[in-house]
C-alpha cells in the first residue's frame, strides 16, 4: 500500500511530535510505502525560509525535509503548478491514500485518507 503525504500533514505531524510511521504501521496489516512529490519538498523549503512565516512553521518545515532524507522517502513529481490539484489527481489515479488535513482537499479526493485526530492519534477516513 502507498501513501502520498501532503505539506499541512507533515508540518502538523512535527509540531504534536507525531510518529506517523509507526502509527499508520499499527493502522495497517500489510507493507507501507511513503511518497511525497517533489512540490511538497519545494513547499516545506519556502515555509523554512520564508520571511514573516511563523516560527512553530518555519521549524516545522526544517525538521519535515530532515525527516524526509533520513527515512529515504520516496520521492515523485506530480508535473503540475497547483501542488492541491496534483495530489488530488495522483490520488484519484493510482489508488493510493492521501495523508492530509486539507479540508478542502479531503472533499475532492474520491480515494481513503489519512489525517491526524485529536492529540497525537491518526485515522482513516
Amino acid at each position: 500500500m502507498k501513501i502520498i503525504i501532503d505539506t499541512n500533514f507533515f508540518l502538523t505531524c512535527m509540531q504534536r511530535k507525531i510518529d506517523f510511521i509507526s502509527l499508520s504501521n499499527e493502522l495497517f496489516d500489510e507493507e507501507i510505502e511513503f511518497i511525497v512529490p517533489k512540490e511538497v519538498i519545494e513547499e516545506l523549503e519556502v515555509i523554512s525560509e520564508r520571511k514573516g512565516e511563523k516560527t512553530i512553521d518555519k521549524e516545522s518545515a526544517k525538521v519535515a525535509l530532515k525527516f524526509i532524507k533520513k527515512m529515504k522517502i520516496n520521492v515523485i513529481l506530480l508535473k503540475t503548478k497547483n501542488v492541491d490539484d496534483g495530489l488530488m489527481s495522483y490520488v484519484n489515479k493510482n489508488n493510493v491514500i492521501l495523508a492530509t488535513m486539507d479540508r478542502g482537499l479531503k472533499k475532492r479526493v474520491s480515494g481513503k485518507i489519512l489525517s491526524v485526530k485529536t492529540g497525537k492519534m491518526l485515522e482513516i477516513i
